[in-house]
């Protein structure tokens, strides 16, 4: 199992790398996770840590967007039935 583990992270790299350049954290993580035994249930959690933790962080810059913009939470929430699609014109 670990072998062949091993086999799909080296023809991942390898067809990433014709798409676009991993970086070092990402080389990192890859290299890390080819030498342990990841379970499906530790993948899924692994997962949600990492979107809670780039959630967290843009939750952060918007409020900082908003306290510098001076956006107040009534603003904000009258701007969700705002639409700003392009109008078509009926022909």
């Amino acid at each position: 199992m670990k072998k062949i583990l091993i086999f799909v992270v080296i023809i991942t790299v390898i067809c990433m790398s014709a798409v676009a350049k991993l970086n070092k954290m990402q080389l990192h993580l890859l290299q890390f996770f080819s030498e342990k035994e990841v379970s499906n249930l530790e993948a899924e959690e692994l997962q949600k840590l990492i979107a809670k933790y780039y959630f967290e962080k843009a939750e952060k810059e918007l409020e900082q967007v908003l306290e510098k913009k001076k956006i107040t939470q009534n603003e904000l929430e009258s701007l969700k039935d705002v639409h700003f699609r392009t109008p078509y014109l009926k022909k």
